[in-house]
């Protein structure tokens, strides 16, 4: 098991990619924090868990209230004594044209997807440094290469991977490892809303000519988290079919 006795938080776990991590996580053998607004989901999550033989616990959480990343913190430490793996899942996408495009809808993608990672890596930093944990954000595609209307959405995930540099740069010498996952079109429930035809125009974009299996970023996200990746700091690992190159 790549992550056995390792306490792991996922924020964004009651479904899509954070669900899927949570359910890995658990497989290899972490103690999972499932974190997320949805109560009966995130306790969904934590029972599969544990019904397949691993450890999990739901806290209930909102990224965009930092009284809630305390409490989150606070529990866990009063549970398991300990952090080891802080993946920053948690994130919304937004995407209208730019007369469309209001200060609010700007803000609220901004404080979930940059904001609310950055205070959370702050404020478990002192728990990490004890057990020369890591930090693992999920970034996207739309960081990298621009895709339309994603006025706040592509700012916030390439501002997140360059906050992921200077966290690696920062704490890499305290043996903290920071780096982001840069996922493409994924198969989730998200992908319920996009039309057929608009699906089949966007895997013509894609080398591979498919969309990405959730597995598919999971088997990174694990990698990226274990001890198989101790050399790795400050990268930003696109699982996309090859739809940046």
């Amino acid at each position: 098991m790549k992550l056995e006795n390792k306490v792991a938080i996922v924020t964004g776990g009651t479904s899509g990619i954070g669900k899927a991590a949570a359910l890995r996580f658990g497989s290899e053998g972490a103690k999972v924090v499932i974190s997320g607004r949805n109560i009966e989901r995130g306790n969904s999550v934590a029972e599969e868990i544990q019904k397949n033989g691993g450890e999990a616990c739901f806290i209930q959480a909102d990224m965009s209230k930092p009284e809630d990343m305390d409490t989150l913190l606070e529990k866990i430490i009063e549970k398991y004594g300990k952090l080891d793996i802080l993946f920053n899942n948690a994130g919304i996408s937004d995407a209208v044209p730019l007369d469309e495009f209001t200060d609010e809808r700007w803000d609220a993608v901004m404080d979930t997807n940059l904001k609310a990672p950055f205070q959370l890596a702050r404020k478990a930093m002192p728990y990490l440094l004890k057990t020369k944990g890591n930090i693992l954000n999920t970034a996207s595609v739309a960081g990298i290469r621009a895709t339309r209307m994603a006025y706040a959405y592509g700012a916030s995930k390439s501002g997140l991977i360059m906050l992921t540099k200077v966290l690696a740069l920062d704490y890499a010498e305290a043996g903290i490892r920071v780096n982001a996952v840069c996922p493409g079109v994924t198969e989730t429930p998200l992908l319920g809303t996009v039309r057929d035809d608009a699906l089949t125009a966007l895997k013509e974009t894609i080398p591979m000519k498919r969309l990405a299996e959730p597995d598919e970023i999971i088997n990174a996200v694990v990698f990226l988290v274990s001890d198989d990746a101790s050399y790795i700091t400050g990268q930003a690992l696109c699982v996309d079919g090859g739809f940046t190159l």
